[in-house]
């Protein structure tokens, strides 16, 4: 070799010896990011898990023709209840609110009456003659214990029957008095009337102004009102000449019997009858009184004029209608109280429907605040009437409503059971989704190696499902088509799967790829 090639073979071994380095330092920089796509592949492979996912078993049951309809929840007449005050008076106290729950017997309101405190005194007046004729009785059986009683009430009878003949006379001369009356009244009408007449015919000849017409009419009017008075107190006279005479010839029979009686020496029995009536009377007179207390809804043993409203039921307060230092008189509603324990759903029934439904018929009621909860019913009565603009008669369900979350004027669905049909396929109602005005159901994919080794779903996939809903049954739904009994659907986490698979973090299951 010359000295012209060995530096040639000199360079071209420096510039092997270079680009080999710059191969193998390349290849170990691109190492580590090969490796870094093949970990996002081996995790983009691996399915997305859905945690908290739970699943049951579509079940074969009984199928039945249901008879959907909307209604209304009310309360039943007889659980509402209006509270009044039974008389008049002031409102010096009232308790409760809107919601308030209130036992029977509660005190609603305390009320100050003047009529109370009247038919207290009644009572005192009464228990006082009550003490006067015990007295008397005392005194009676004292006297005829000493003979001193017959010829008293010989004299007392026949004095009696004086007093009565009095009083007819009395009678009599106010009959004349009335009939004297009433032809005077009978005359001045007779003139009026005359007047009157007169007064149109100078009206209607526009002799006299229209002011004179309506006086003439008024003094008719007044004239008229006074023959009617007069009459009627001609009457009421006359029926008291009736009573006067009937009370007269009481007296004197009672007169001639005691005149008997002294001779035979029976009025010491007959006096301590008549004390014993009389007490007897006082008592009857005493209870009546307490009576009336009570009427008043106050207790007689009391005192004062307050009286207590208090609430006739057990329930809750869903009216209220007054305040202290408020006038209240009988006619006033001060509250209302619901007892909701138990209310009615009414519901609309077409006419065409009518033979589907029956007294007694089961009935199955939901309502949009009670969402996971299904209602037992049945039908207590149908309408014998139809609305004559929408042909529909009115159908009355009996609820239980023992946690008094069912409120009246609340709508409610009504699926009536009117006959069953066979076998049906029942899911969860919650594990049937509405997508794009479909209705669909997820369920596990178990045809990965891992969920037929595990016997679970253990790679995370899912199936969506069409299906063809039918009746509402409890809380299941019935599957017409779709789904077989012994499928696995997702009542829990299904939403996470719908969002999952529609963002594309899911993929789909085994019938769907």
């Amino acid at each position: 070799m010359n000295r012209t090639t060995t530096p040639i073979v000199i360079l071209a071994a420096m510039a092997v010896t270079a680009a080999a380095t710059y191969h193998f330092a390349t290849s170990a920089r691109m190492l580590p990011a090969a490796g870094a796509a093949e970990k996002e592949v081996e995790q983009a492979a691996k399915p997305l898990q859905i945690q908290g996912v739970m699943t049951q078993r579509a079940e074969a049951g009984p199928g039945w023709e249901t008879l959907a309809l909307t209604g209304r929840v009310t309360i039943p007449p007889e659980r509402l209840v209006k509270v009044s005050p039974r008389i008049e008076g002031k409102v010096t106290a009232a308790y409760g609110t809107l919601g308030t729950p209130v036992r029977r017997g509660q005190t609603l309101a305390v009320v100050s009456s003047v009529a109370l405190a009247e038919a207290r005194a009644q009572l005192r007046q009464a228990q006082g003659r009550l003490d006067a004729c015990r007295r008397s009785l005392e005194q009676e059986t004292q006297m005829v214990g000493l003979g001193a009683v017959a010829d008293r009430q010989l004299e007392e009878a026949r004095g009696a029957s004086l007093a009565a003949q009095g009083a007819l006379a009395d009678a009599k001369g106010e009959v004349a008095q009335c009939h004297a009356d009433v032809a005077r009244a009978d005359s001045e009408l007779t003139q009026c009337r005359r007047r009157l007449e007169r007064a149109r015919e100078l009206y209607s000849d526009t002799i006299v102004s229209r002011q004179d017409l309506e006086s003439a009419e008024a003094e008719f009017r007044r004239d008229t009102a006074t023959l009617e008075g007069a009459r009627a107190r001609l009457a009421g006279a006359e029926g008291a000449v009736e009573r006067a005479r009937s009370q007269a010839d009481i007296a004197e029979g009672f007169a001639a019997r005691e005149g008997k009686l002294h001779k035979g020496k029976m009025l010491d029995t007959r006096a301590l009858m008549t004390a014993r009536s009389a007490v007897d009377a006082a008592r009857l007179e005493a209870q009546a009184a307490e009576g009336r207390i009570r009427s008043m809804g106050a207790d007689p043993k009391g005192s004062g004029d307050t009286m207590l409203v208090t609430a006739p039921i057990t329930g809750r307060i869903v009216a209220r209608q007054t305040n202290v230092g408020q006038m209240a008189e009988p006619s006033d509603e001060l509250f209302a109280i619901a007892d909701t324990s138990t209310v009615w759903v009414e519901a609309d029934l077409f006419e065409r429907d009518m033979g589907r439904v029956r007294l007694g018929q089961r009935a199955e009621v939901r309502f949009d605040s009670e969402r996971d909860r299904v209602f037992a019913a049945s039908v207590q009565s149908v309408g014998d009437l139809l609305n004559a603009d929408t042909r529909t008669a009115r159908v009355r369900l009996v609820l239980a409503n023992g946690s008094g979350n069912l409120r009246s004027g609340m709508f409610a669905n009504v699926s009536l059971l009117s006959a069953r049909r066979g076998t049906a396929v029942l899911v969860p109602r919650q594990a049937v989704l509405d997508d794009a005005g479909k209705k669909i159901v997820y369920t596990p994919c178990l045809e990965c190696p891992e969920d037929q080794k595990a016997g679970t779903n253990a790679c995370g996939a899912y199936d969506r499902l069409e299906v063809t809903p039918g009746s509402m049954l409890g809380n299941r739904l019935e599957i017409l088509s779709g789904v077989e009994p012994g499928t696995e659907v997702v009542v829990q986490g299904q939403l996470q799967i719908k969002s999952a698979m529609g963002s594309g973090q899911l993929k789909a299951g085994c019938t769907d790829h």
